[in-house]
């Protein structure tokens, strides 16, 4: 389930616009390295997972971001969007912490108020099918939610309420989730001798979580499961030069 294996069969003719090479994946290590402190590790993972799209081999894909809160998924997801195709899309997973809620993404149901307007997901597939989404705080929605979820995970399609199939067939969807990590006591040891604990050497722990919390079903269409660390002092001290750039 945590091996990161799907198998692709059918191979897109078109490749990704801006990253079609080695030098331009190259390119996003660089660019996003500059800009993310203290994940060595998961940007290493996102950036070869990008070869196999700048191959061809797949196309769409979807990540599982897992870390405590504020150091850097989100960022990570959004620098990814602004170099794989300029199209990033944050949707905040608490606000469809109710059963009726998924309907603001594919519009309501026949009946309902609204249910002749145009869906948030088919606006954004009708500009393109090469999106970065990133479903923030998955845990928080609703079970009802991650049905809709499947076929997008499978297909990189779904359908709306008018009937109408939206293409997101070239997109990478990513779920960020601190799930299992406040379990854990980060940074404390437990015992003289023994090490300190951190996100890399808790692992296992963490999957056991993730799968207590989510179903099979869901959790066997997601291909990456990346967790990022804690960030140090020294970390923290290199976000903040970074951020106090743009300020005159």
């Amino acid at each position: 389930m945590f091996s990161g294996e799907r198998n692709h069969l059918k191979v897109d003719s078109k490749r990704i616009k801006s990253i079609n090479s080695l030098e331009d994946v190259s390119a996003l290590n660089t660019f996003i390295t500059k800009r993310l402190i203290g994940q060595e590790q998961a940007v290493e993972a996102v950036v070869e997972s990008v070869k196999l799209y700048a191959s061809g081999l797949y196309k769409n894909s979807s990540f599982f971001f897992v870390g405590p809160t504020g150091v850097g998924k989100t960022e990570l997801a959004r620098l990814l969007g602004q170099k794989y195709s300029g199209n990033f899309w944050k949707l905040n997973c608490a606000e469809f912490a109710n059963q009726h809620e998924y309907a603001k993404l594919i519009g309501s149901p026949p009946g309902y108020v609204g249910h002749t307007e145009s869906s948030l997901m088919s606006e954004k597939a009708d500009k393109s099918n090469r999106w970065v989404i990133l479903f923030d705080e998955i845990e928080k929605a609703h079970p009802k939610f991650y049905d809709f979820l499947l076929s997008l995970l499978d297909e990189g399609k779904c359908t709306d309420n008018m009937g109408k199939v939206l293409d997101f067939t070239e997109s990478i969807f990513i779920f960020t989730s601190n799930a299992g990590v406040s379990d854990i006591k980060v940074g404390k040891r437990l015992g003289f001798d023994a090490e300190k604990v951190t996100v890399s050497n808790s692992k296992e722990q963490i999957k056991e979580a993730i799968k207590d919390e989510f179903s099979p079903e869901f959790l066997n269409r997601i291909d990456n499961y990346i967790f990022f660390n804690s960030l140090s002092p020294d970390d923290v001290r290199k976000i903040a030069k970074i951020a106090l750039r743009s300020i005159p």
